[in-house]
Parts: C-alpha cells; sequence; structure tokens
C-alpha cells in the first residue's frame, strides 16, 4: 500500500480523520464528523517537504504550522487539538466596553 492510502486509511481509523489528496505531496486533512458544509470540517493543509517532514498549517483548530516526521504523530496532534476544543465549547464573546453618550 502506498504511502498516501496508508494515511487515507490511517485517517478514517481515527477520529473519522481523512487526508484528501490535493497534489502529489500536498493533502487536506478533513474531520468526516463535521457536515460537509460546514467549514470547521478542514482541519488543516498538510505538505510532505523534500525531508520526509510533514508540515501541517492549521486552518479550524489551534493556529499556525507544525512539523511531523511521521503521519501517525500529525494525526494524534490533529486528534488532542480537536478534543480541545470541543471540551471547550462554543464560547461567548466578550462584551466590548462602550463608553457612556456624550453629552450635547
Amino acid at each position: 500500500m502506498s504511502e498516501q492510502g496508508a494515511a487515507e486509511t490511517m485517517g478514517e481509523d481515527i477520529h473519522q480523520l481523512v487526508l484528501t489528496p490535493l497534489a502529489d505531496r500536498s493533502w487536506r486533512l478533513q474531520d468526516r464528523a463535521v457536515d460537509r458544509g460546514d467549514a470547521s470540517r478542514l482541519v488543516a493543509y498538510v505538505e510532505l517537504h523534500d525531508d520526509g517532514v510533514y508540515e501541517a498549517v492549521w486552518v479550524s483548530v489551534g493556529c499556525g504550522t507544525a512539523r511531523f516526521t511521521s503521519l501517525e504523530m500529525l494525526f494524534l496532534s490533529a486528534v488532542q487539538m480537536l478534543e480541545q476544543c470541543r471540551s471547550l465549547g462554543a464560547l461567548k464573546p466578550a462584551p466590548i466596553p462602550h463608553r457612556p453618550p456624550a453629552h450635547a
């Protein structure tokens, strides 16, 4: 089985995550537990670099990028981030302080 095929199988087995190919060495990491029309379905963009390291650009969880030496580590990190986001639940936005109206 190719590395890409193994990644897709692994994604189906762990937390409903799946890698969808975009190009020869880049994928979209998606969470199948989220509806197709929901933007939070896209977890990260993943690219395989020449040095064999996978770089994830987090989209719906966390922020920034992370580098992994294996797809297994990438999936485990994504699952942890998803669990943290879901445990926080929906957050109420912080109120914006307002000034009292100016007197004319």
